[in-house]
């Protein structure tokens, strides 16, 4: 299972044929293109969704200001600025993150290599 909020995003019609085509209710399909179940089914139901359906997989994404920054020394900064005062910092030529409290001390540092990782990041900065 995946630990971000992730859902692949399809039509209503799409999934009340996907219901019809594995024969369960729509709300089993439901919790499987929410990520909420992971049994054969389930991954069954997602994959098709994508490959016939025109699925798309989506993630959650908390809503904060981002700004891209070159700063005095060249380095290519992504800043995000949440809601509740964290700030993320990200190196776009190395990905290391940093992630500061809201009175600007260091809380983590951490290397980022692919999207999931950031999205994880920001949903643990939104969350604090």
């Amino acid at each position: 299972m995946r630990t971000t909020e992730s859902y692949i995003k399809v039509s209503n019609e799409a999934r009340a044929k996907l219901a019809r085509l594995f024969k369960v209710e729509e709300k089993t399909v439901y919790l499987a293109l929410t990520y909420r179940r992971n049994s054969d089914a389930a991954r069954k139901i997602r994959f098709t969704a994508v490959h016939n359906f025109g699925g798309v997989a989506m993630c959650h994404c908390p809503e904060c200001e981002t700004m891209h920054n070159v700063t005095e020394d060249s380095r290519e900064l992504m800043v995000q600025n949440f809601n509740n005062g964290v700030k993320l910092e990200i190196d776009k030529h190395t990905g290391a993150a940093v992630v500061y409290d809201r009175r600007g001390a260091v809380m983590m540092t951490r290397q980022i290599e692919k999207f999931p990782e950031l999205s994880e990041l920001q949903l643990f900065a939104e969350s604090l």
